[in-house]
């Protein structure tokens, strides 16, 4: 082979063992070798020589900010990476799911609830109706009309049974910290505490039995005051109406 056709890749065989050179003098160069046994063995000189130099530096450790830096770049590191932020994505919407199925909970019992008072209210003016209609047929029941401004009604007074039934429509709504208290009239003007009730604003009237812990004939009239939430133990406030019988 000719000097000057040799020469070149003679000088190319460095930069080949380590990698450096160009694509297309790598290229020409690797023909080269396929028939150049010379330049083979030149070459392997060059990667011995090359390996030796590597092996003689003694090993480096790196930063622990560089080796952070490495690790997140590895493919497992990022998929690790992608997994936590789906798990805390996953988390974060399964939170949202299981708070706004409390509420909806919340609001269906809340609902349920409301819908049951409703229901017992209904239910015991039913009963306390019947218990009036009932007195209505009853030969010595007495019935005494109220009527007070807006608020009317009857007081059915069954002395032989000792049975009394107070019925109301028009009652003027009252604050919540307050309701009616009614009361039993003794001759003495002296007031018993009968019961206590609010107005009830879904239901047309109010049919409310009267409780007596002593003999209805001992009393000559019944009345009704505003007092604090839960009654009083005497009269404070308004009176809303008197009957007497």
């Amino acid at each position: 082979m000719l000097s000057d056709e040799h020469t070149p890749h003679l000088e190319n065989i460095p930069a080949y063992a380590i990698g450096a050179l160009d694509a297309e003098d790598v290229a020409a160069l690797d023909v080269h070798l396929q028939t150049c046994s010379s330049c083979r063995d030149e070459l392997a000189a060059y990667r011995t020589a090359s390996d030796q130099l590597l092996m003689s530096l003694p090993p480096q450790q790196p930063s622990a900010a560089l080796r952070r830096r490495l690790q997140r770049r590895l493919p497992g590191a990022q998929k690790a990476v992608r997994a936590r932020l789906n798990w805390s994505f996953s988390r974060v919407a399964v939170g949202i799911a299981i708070v706004l199925l409390l509420a909806l909970n919340v609001f269906f019992i809340s609902q349920v609830q409301a819908l049951q008072s409703q229901q017992a209210q209904l239910l015991d003016q039913i009963q306390n109706g019947q218990v009036a209609l009932a007195m209505l047929s009853y030969p010595n029941t007495q019935s005494f009309t109220i009527r007070e401004a807006s608020v009317t009604g009857s007081f059915l007074l069954d002395r032989e049974y000792n049975n009394a039934v107070l019925i109301l429509r028009g009652l003027p709504a009252i604050a919540e910290n307050q309701s009616y208290q009614i009361w039993l009239i003794a001759p003495n003007e002296e007031r018993t505490s009968a019961g206590i009730l609010r107005p009830q604003p879904d239901l047309p009237f109010i049919s409310e039995p009267i409780y007596a812990t002593q003999d209805l004939a001992n009393f000559v009239g019944l009345g009704m005051t505003v007092e604090p939430a839960g009654g009083s133990d005497h009269p404070t406030g308004p009176q809303i109406f008197r009957v007497d019988f």
